[in-house]
């Protein structure tokens, strides 16, 4: 496949010349017409260009693809100004979509909002770009996805990509993030230029996980390091360089306001080239790949800054890194870590890529090889359509609230950008994570919002015109304003083309927030030190702009202002402007009329000590001052009061806190501390307890009064008093010390199959300050008013401050088929500071159970008899389970299409859909009686799955708490002397454990100790393919497990017949690499494990059995004839003879034959036998006839002679001949003849003075 994304012929300055024919309103309307004249004519375009690179590419013997080391392809897409190749390589559901809070947009989601993109007015407007097609029949995608150019190939790569934008779900595990859409564009890159150009009028998405090769390469065709900098060059101009690519892609966008382009930053950071002084390639002065010799020093790696190529760096787009997954989602900046191979920025000018970051790491999707096949990928790649799949979301919710009409695709970028979870070691952005990590469900709420407390506002600023708008701060957070444009195409540079700062910025728009004489500036970060951190100030290179205040005083007016430098270009600057934190009111004023007598000192209330300057006053703002306040906390405070003036006065001192941001403080509970009368100078010391449910991270304000006065009544929180002193305090919400919680019913889930012995396993979270052990736990199912279970417990585990765990309650309840069950689980850790959030309630319905099979039995045979089972099955999912009574549990076969020696009496048998035993392994570590924990990585037990599953739970033994991963891999490069491994991941868990014995140790425990039972732990382990798999054990943070050993006879294989093996383990006898039977001694890690398949069981059927008729064979002269006239398979003596499968077949010699034929059950029916004495006949057979030299000789020789074989022509001429002197028995050999003509031939066999002939017709 020859696959062309770019061409660098001249070309693009005739793309990008036609699409600079615009309107002044292209940036609010789309200028279709403008595209597609573009896109007619770049198309011809391209296709010349193609034709001109084959040409350049065989002169200079340019590969049309190339492998790299991680197996992906990479093809040749154009040549760059130097003349020199250009290669596009692809960059490789639902942890995808819990990191960046997809999942919470979904229907059943805690947004509420519902959304899967399957609005009829979203049909078609999401698209994607890659190496070649999507599999259109997969499972997750059929009937969803228009192919619109004429790629033929399927890719995994291509699949996986679209699984992760749109895949429905089948598998759970593998749910896209538009998992409703209903149509899905692609294409492949070839051409993607003229075919973006034409198809963006109807898009609001699209996805390129794909991108220029740059820098070092490592091509596994040829096993070798290459380098791809230019000729001469120590670096690769094509990092950071904004390409004509970038060019094009910036004016697509400008013409296409609402189509935002979403691309994956790139996996370069882990290419780093060979050791200094060992051998690479690149190209010479002629632009040929050659072999440089040995690498000098002087050479970059890819493991620095700037590292983006080329069209990964346009303006206008969102370039997306990879992170690795955050399963309970996001809770602080460090559990944001980057994937090593993820490209950092800035762009050769000094901009921000990538824009934003998400999961990229070992994502579960779809794949190409097979209708219900699916991998683990790792790349920028998966981060990308997980975006962009979510950005589609977006705009489904917002076109539901504004009649149908879109976003602007500036609205877009600028939103998830806006509400970008921060990521990094410092506050604010920075070139490796962007603006941060995704979080949708946060984008969503500003769209919820609809211009309440967070504002969307598309606006036009024209040559020399300014925007202001007054926002008053609402202590929902901190104010934020984000401003995006898409900006105007930028010049590429053609000469010094290595790091050129030349800015690429045509409007600078400049977005500023001011408050008195306060002027607060735009984030900023420095091209020439990309490591520091991000300060604030005038940013000249991105057309985003963001403003972050986190001491915003509540119910303060705050002004933002929208200007630009210079001229804008066209004249004018279509932009959005995004703002949150906003929609407060202001506070209502309170102070004395007389700045003389009494005054405040000093005031120290949780975390705040202020003493007030000496003087008189009659209002102080110490907003500038943050108290923090928590849920339920009990609050010391101590004020001290006294007088400006030495007037001896009676006073009352009051404390208010607005908790609901009206700006009245004098809503229930809003006054929280009042003094007995104070004569003179004096103290207010006490307590006040703040209400349970404070929003963290809010602001408000709390007021202190000392009023002169003995009536208390007579102080109010607003308006003018006496004498006195009134004092303002911004305070914020601050995370409780002790607050936990359950936040989510991890199993059982909705659709479960019925089962006798459920548990139930839940996620706990700690929300406050301080870790947490041994918090207690309740867990109650009901089924309607029918109390089943009612557990109390404690979670061992220890819990770290906003950490979370995983816990399985050990008691069980039956769940039956078609019943509904009600889960309530909570948290009740004594003095937890907010209650609101311990408890979760959820209803979760088990599945009917699949529908009833049919199938067919058939008994044959008799020595010994043998029944042939076959179900009619559709699902491949599904797996046929055989039984021999109605009340059987124990299957006497399993399979589709399988065979059992069992005849039942009545020929009756019993057919079921998935009805398999759910455990394997040993029920517990005594079975064996020897064993020991340990802190095992890297050991792994070797399973086979015959249909898709996952690994649902198993009984674990612990003697030390930590964490332990669990990855199901394929497993290569086993080494069996020293057990070492690579492999390839299919899915991972990681779960805390806790110790299950009465006497927990570290590291290296000996002995098998029945006083530890052990404890069930949820594994989830989706295995969705099918084959031979391990799961690879790593144990971290102290935890060790327990595994037996010295165990004899062999206990391999475990099994669950037709469906799940467990077939042995990684250990190896270091001393003596050939005992291939040494891991038979151990058994590793999983007791009772659990297994549950994709579908659930269905009721057993009853299939009665036929009786089959053997068929009969018959002889005439030396032709055998068979009464069946399909499935022969022709027998002498007992041996099959090789080619015999018709309905008839020709005798060769003496001895016994006979037929068996294997019916459409797969029974095979003996028939008759037939003894055949030669005569003077030797049975000499020639086929296939007529023939083009090549035939098969086969006859028999019963009296020892001398044999030949000639090959004549009609005019008896000998023109080959073989000799076999004393020759007795069968004889069969293909005969080749070469050279000969077309016509008629003679064959003729001698035997001692016998001939036979044969007439052939040979047609070459």
């Amino acid at each position: 496949m020859n696959c062309i994304t770019t061409n660098k012929f001249v070309p693009l300055a005739l793309m990008t010349l036609l699409l600079t024919s615009i309107h002044l309103n292209a940036q609010t309307k789309t200028n279709e017409s403008v595209l597609r004249s573009a896109s007619s004519a770049a198309s011809l375009q391209e296709k010349d260009n193609f034709r001109k690179l084959l040409i350049t590419a065989n002169q200079k013997g340019w590969p049309l693809t190339i492998i790299n080391r991680r197996g992906r392809r990479a093809f040749l897409t154009g040549m760059d100004v130097k003349g020199n190749p250009l290669y596009t390589g692809i960059n490789d559901n639902i942890i995808s979509a819990a990191t960046i809070r997809t999942n919470t947009l979904w229907p059943g989601g805690s947004s509420g909002l519902n959304l899967n993109g399957s609005s009829a007015s979203m049909k078609g407007k999401i698209a994607i770009w890659d190496e070649a097609k999507p599999r259109p029949t997969h499972v997750e995608l059929v009937g969803r996805v228009i192919q619109k150019d004429n790629a033929s190939t399927i890719s995994d790569h291509t699949t996986h990509v679209s699984g992760t934008m749109i895949a429905a779900g089948v598998n759970p595990s593998a749910k896209g993030m538009s998992f409703g859409a209903q149509q899905l564009v692609a294409y492949d890159f070839n051409n993607h230029l003229s075919e973006m150009m034409g198809e963006s009028p109807n898009l609001l998405i699209s996805n390129h996980s794909y991108g220029t090769i740059a820098g070092w390469n490592y091509n596994t065709d040829q096993n070798r390091w290459e380098f791809w900098g230019n000729y001469g060059d120590t670096a690769d101009y094509k990092f950071g360089y904004y390409s004509d690519e970038a060019q094009v892609w910036d004016s697509i966008a400008f013409n296409a306001p609402y189509y935002l382009i979403v691309k994956s930053v790139g996996n370069n950071r882990d290419e780093n080239g060979p050791a200094v002084g060992q051998p690479y390639w690149r190209y010479n002065a002629s632009g040929i790949m050659s072999s440089a010799g040995n690498r000098p020093a002087g050479i970059s790696n890819n493991d620095g800054y700037d590292i983006v190529p080329t069209y990964g760096t346009a303006k206008n787009i969102l370039t997306v890194g990879a992170v690795y997954p955050i399963p309970s989602g996001y809770t602080q900046p460090s559990d944001v870590v980057l994937a090593e191979f993820s490209s950092w920025g800035p762009t050769d000018d000094g901009r921000i890529k990538p824009d934003v970051v998400a999961d990229g790491i070992n994502v579960l999707s779809c794949i190409g090889s097979a209708d219900d096949a699916y991998a683990s990928f790792s790349g920028t790649s998966m981060s990308s359509p997980a975006a962009g799949g979510s950005a589609f979301l977006l705009q489904e919710h917002y076109s539901k609230l504004h009649g149908g009409v879109f976003m602007r695709s500036a609205t877009l970028k600028g939103l998830l950008i806006h509400t970008a979870d921060e990521a990094g070691v410092a506050p604010g952005p920075d070139f490796q994570y962007g603006w941060g990590l995704l979080n949708i469900q946060k984008a969503a709420s500003v769209i919820t919002s609809n211009n309440a407390d967070q504002l969307i506002i598309e606006n036009n600023l024209v040559n020399g015109a300014t925007f202001s708008l007054p926002v008053v701060a609402s202590g929902k957070g901190p104010i934020v304003a984000t401003i995006c444009w898409t900006d105007p195409k930028a010049d590429v540079n053609t000469t010094n083309l290595l790091n050129n700062p030349a800015k690429k910025l045509i409007n600078d728009l400049d977005l500023r927030i001011t408050t008195g004489t306060t002027t607060f500036m735009p984030w900023v970060l420095d091209r020439k030190n990309p490591g520091s951190p991000a300060t604030n100030g005038d940013d000249t290179l991105n057309n985003v702009e963001k403003i972050v205040i986190n001491n915003a005083v509540p119910g303060q007016t705050y002004t933002i202002t929208v200007s630009h430098k210079g001229t804008l270009s066209r004249g004018q600057q279509a932009y959005s402007l995004l703002v949150s934190g906003v929609g407060g009111q202001a506070f209502c004023a309170s102070g004395p009329a007389s700045s003389a007598g009494t005054r405040i000192d000093s005031v120290s209330i949780s975390n705040l000590h202020n003493a007030n300057l000496p003087g008189c006053t009659t209002y102080t703002n110490n907003t500038a001052k943050t108290i923090q306040l928590q849920s339920s906390q009990v609050v010391p405070f101590n004020i001290y009061v006294g007088s400006c003036d030495a007037t001896v006065a009676q006073k009352v001192i009051k404390i208010f806190v607005d908790y609901n941001n009206n700006g009245t403080f004098t809503d229930p509970g809003e006054e929280v501390a009042v003094s007995n009368v104070i004569n003179g100078t004096g103290n207010f010391s006490g307590t006040f307890t703040t209400p349970a449910g404070l929003t963290v991270g809010r602001f408000t304000l709390m007021r202190i009064i000392a009023e002169e006065t003995n009536n208390a009544a007579s102080v109010v929180p607003c308006g003018t008093y006496g004498k006195g002193e009134t004092q303002d305090y911004r305070v914020q919400i601050a995370g409780p010390s002790n607050d936990v919680g359950v936040t989510e019913l991890v199993d059982p889930a909705g659709g479960i199959c019925e089962i006798d012995s459920q548990r139930v396993t839940i996620r706990i979270k700690n929300f406050g300050t301080t870790a947490q052990i041994n918090v207690p736990i309740n867990t109650i199912v009901q089924n309607g008013a029918t109390t089943l279970a009612n557990i109390t417990t404690v979670c061992p585990d220890t819990i770290p401050s906003l950490g979370e765990v995983v816990y399985t309650f050990q008691p069980t309840f039956q769940a039956l088929a078609a019943n509904s069950y009600t889960i309530t689980s909570k948290t009740m850790l004594p003095n937890d500071q907010d209650n609101t959030n311990d408890q979760n309630i959820t209803t979760i319905a088990v599945s009917t159970g699949t529908n009833k099979a049919t199938g067919s039995a058939e008994i044959c045979g008799s020595n010994p008899p043998q029944v042939s089972l076959q179900a009619n099955v559709s699902d491949t999912n599904d797996v046929a389970v055989w039984f021999d009574n109605p009340t059987a549990t124990i299957p006497i076969a399993t399979g589709n299409k399988t065979i059992t020696s069992v005849v039942t009496s009545n020929k009756t048998y019993y057919l079921a859909l998935n009805d398999v035993k759910s455990s394997i392994g040993p029920v517990n570590k005594m079975v064996f009686p020897q064993g020991s924990y340990n802190e095992f990585v890297g050991n792994f037990v070797k399973i086979t799955n015959k249909v898709p599953l996952t690994i649902q739970s198993a009984r674990l033994y612990i003697a030390h708490g930590g964490r332990i991963k669990f990855t199901v891999a394929d497993i290569v490069n086993f080494n069996p002397s020293n057990g070492s491994f690579s492999y390839f991941p299919i899915s991972s868990n990681t779960i805390n454990v806790y110790p299950t014995t009465p006497n927990p140790q570290p590291g290296n425990v000996p002995g098998n100790s029945p006083l530890d039972t052990g404890a069930v732990f949820f594994l989830n382990l989706p295995v969705p393919n099918t084959g031979d798999h391990a799961i690879i054990i790593e144990c971290q943070n102290g935890a060790n497990i327990f595994r037996n050993n010295m165990i004899t006879p062999n206990p391999y294989p475990f099994s669950i017949p037709g469906v799940f093996y467990i077939t042995g383990n990684s250990a190896v006898n270091t001393s003596n690499s050939s005992d291939t039977t040494f891991y038979r001694s151990y058994y590793y890690f999983f007791y009772d494990m659990k297994i549950q398949l994709t579908n659930c069981p269905g009721p057993k059927v009853p299939v009665i059995a036929t009786t089959a008729v053997a068929p009969v064979i018959t002889l005439n002269g030396t032709v055998l004839t068979s009464s069946s006239p399909t499935g022969n398979q022709w027998y002498l003596n007992d041996t099959a003879i090789a080619g015999a499968t018709g309905q008839t077949d020709t005798v060769t010699g003496p001895g016994a034959y006979k037929t068996i034929v294997t019916d459409s059950l797969g029974c095979p029916l003996e028939s008759n036998t037939i003894s055949y004495s030669l005569g003077n006949d030797i049975g000499l057979k020639v086929g296939p006839n007529p023939n083009n030299g090549t035939f098969t000789v086969r006859f028999y020789v019963g009296t020892t002679s001398n044999v030949s074989i000639s090959l004549l022509n009609t005019l008896g001429q000998n023109l080959y001949s073989y000799s076999y002197p004393n020759y007795s028995g069968s004889f069969i050999k293909q005969m080749y003849f070469t050279g000969l003509n077309y016509g008629i031939y003679f064959l003729r066999v001698r035997v001692g003075n016998n001939d036979y002939v044969r007439k052939l017709f040979i047609r070459q």
